[in-house]
């Protein structure tokens, strides 16, 4: 572990705590049609509970309860930790879903909790972090998790390189992870209003062609 103690925080009113709550809970005011239709079209797919709630690691390395739209399968989800690219646990609207990251859109509910902010390194599953994490990754864990990061924009247009894999998980232990901890780590040490302003359009402009085009999707 670094020399750092306690939390890391980005100089900036996205990642203020009151905040990012009120601005949460604005948003899911404002997006609760929204988030009712995915809902019933995710339970309409199989008629089964349209939340899946994961357990992630957080700030700290403490672990807490994702919530996110389920895209998979009943019962499939805990086959493996990774999702693979064209995972057949898919659902068809999971798919959907997935490529456009309207999949977490709940995780609104764990910024207003305070489990999350909008801008943080994305929370990992604890198994993954038990098994892979060192030293150096562990930094990523000062901060809280978050929607956005620059390592995770890296890795959805990389996540191809796992696609076809014998064992998924080792391919992304080596050649996705790293890097993307690496990128959050350094960025979250000094980013501010402007950096998160830029990141988040960059963001919005990726999920846009994901949507309208077939390259780099799940």
């Amino acid at each position: 572990m670094s020399g750092h103690t306690g939390r890391i925080s980005a100089t900036s009113p996205y990642n203020d705590d009151l905040m990012s709550k009120v601005f949460a809970a604005v948003l899911l005011i404002l997006l609760s049609p929204v988030l009712a239709g995915i809902a019933v079209l995710v339970w309409l797919g199989d008629r089964k509970a349209p939340f899946f709630i994961a357990q992630r690691t957080g700030l700290g390395g403490g672990t807490f309860a994702m919530v996110k739209f389920r895209t998979m399968r009943p019962g499939t989800s805990d086959t493996s930790a990774i999702t693979e690219v064209r995972d057949n646990r898919i659902t068809p609207i999971g798919s959907f879903l997935r490529n456009t990251k309207l999949d977490e859109l709940p995780q609104l509910f764990n910024i207003l909790r305070g489990d999350m902010a909008f801008f943080g390194p994305r929370p990992e599953d604890p198994g993954i972090v038990a098994r892979y994490y060192d030293d150096e990754m562990r930094r990523s864990l000062l901060f809280l998790p978050g929607l956005i990061s620059p390592g995770t924009l890296w890795a959805l247009t990389n996540l191809n390189r796992i696609e076809g894999a014998d064992d998924a998980e080792d391919v992304y232990a080596r050649e996705i992870l790293p890097e993307r901890l690496a990128r959050d780590t350094a960025y979250f040490e000094q980013a501010g209003f402007m950096s998160h302003t830029q990141l988040a359009m960059k963001t919005l402009a990726t999920l846009l062609h994901r949507a309208v085009s077939a390259e780099n999707r799940e």
